[in-house]
């Protein structure tokens, strides 16, 4: 269990170190990352098992964010707005997970949200 807390605290410094917003991010070693892309309209803040990340995901771009490989809770919330969403995400060790988060056009306070591997 503590082995477990030291990797996440782990990855939770690896997202501080993020900047830039690119799609050809390549995550550091022994680590995966989540590429979020945010066509959802407004800049969207972004949670890890309940800690918001050091970077919300902008309007428009694709934000990275370095995790220890495992299961994430992601919670994400718009800024300006309503729209949520909340679920499990994994991260593969090397590869980048995307999150493409767009408006859910049948719900007025929900995110539609399409998860694929790299």
């Amino acid at each position: 269990m503590k082995l477990l807390k030291l990797l996440f605290l782990l990855g939770l410094l690896g997202m501080a170190g993020c900047g830039g917003h690119e799609d050809d991010h390549t995550p550091p070693d022994g680590m995966g990352s989540i590429m979020l892309r945010n066509n959802a309209g407004d800049d969207i803040y972004v949670y890890f098992d309940g800690h918001i990340a050091s970077e919300r995901a902008d309007y428009a771009n694709t934000t990275p964010y370095d995790l220890a490989p495992g299961s994430y809770r992601v919670n994400l919330t718009e800024r300006r707005g309503w729209r949520s969403y909340s679920g499990f995400v994994d991260v593969l060790q090397g590869r980048r997970t995307f999150m493409d988060v767009t408006p859910d056009l049948h719900n007025s306070v929900a995110f539609d949200v399409v998860i694929f591997f790299d």
